[in-house]
């Protein structure tokens, strides 16, 4: 089954976002992406979808809801083992690639998709070759980058980091939902930490 309606909800979001990084990197992005048939999967941090839905920002909400509505349709991965961040770690956690070398939607260009990190999971300090582009769907989480202090974001907040900037992820009291991008570097590197 097609995850197209996915896609365009992603698009669209995307599209009212005014930030010089997203203009660069997504003006004259072709969205006319050749959907490949990836087999579904779910980890147990799917779960918190529904619970997140109360959390949403009100322009994030359609892309959420649009991802509640496909999230069994989709292939959700985890790039970490139990040896890496622990097995509660792995729990709370996975994302999806929507668009990129791997996801359901071919591009070379870029990498892009949805995280999902459940209550209170704290995601240590990562970094990796490529730029990267998080927007909180939901409110109650904290990012820091560089070394700054965990701050809070509100649903909708623009987060930028450059090549290899140390950050840091925490959830707060409730599931925490947020649109990735990548650019620019290794699409299928695995974060060092």
């Amino acid at each position: 089954m097609s995850v197209k309606p996915l896609l365009n909800a992603f698009r669209d979001y995307l599209s009212l976002r005014d930030e010089p990084v997203i203009r660069e990197w997504l003006d004259g992005f072709d969205w006319n992406l050749s959907e490949r048939n990836l087999v579904p999967k779910t980890y147990s941090a799917c779960g918190f979808l529904t619970a997140a839905q109360e959390h949403a920002g009100r322009a994030e909400a359609a892309l959420l809801s649009r991802l509640i509505d496909c999230s069994g349709q989709v292939q959700w991965q985890q790039m970490y083992t139990a040896e890496d961040f622990g097995q509660s770690f792995l729990d709370n956690y996975t994302h999806m690639e929507l668009i990129g070398p791997e996801g359901h939607f071919m591009s070379d260009e870029i990498a892009a998709g949805l995280v999902i990190y459940g209550p209170g999971l704290d995601y240590p300090d990562h970094w990796h070759i490529a730029e990267e582009i998080y927007i909180p769907l939901t409110s109650d989480g904290l990012w820091s980058a560089d070394g700054a202090p965990l701050a809070a974001r509100k649903a909708g907040s623009f987060i930028f980091h450059e090549s290899n900037m140390r950050h840091a992820i925490r959830a707060g009291g409730a599931p925490l939902v947020a649109l990735w991008v990548w650019c620019n570097g290794d699409l299928r590197q695995k974060a060092d930490y």
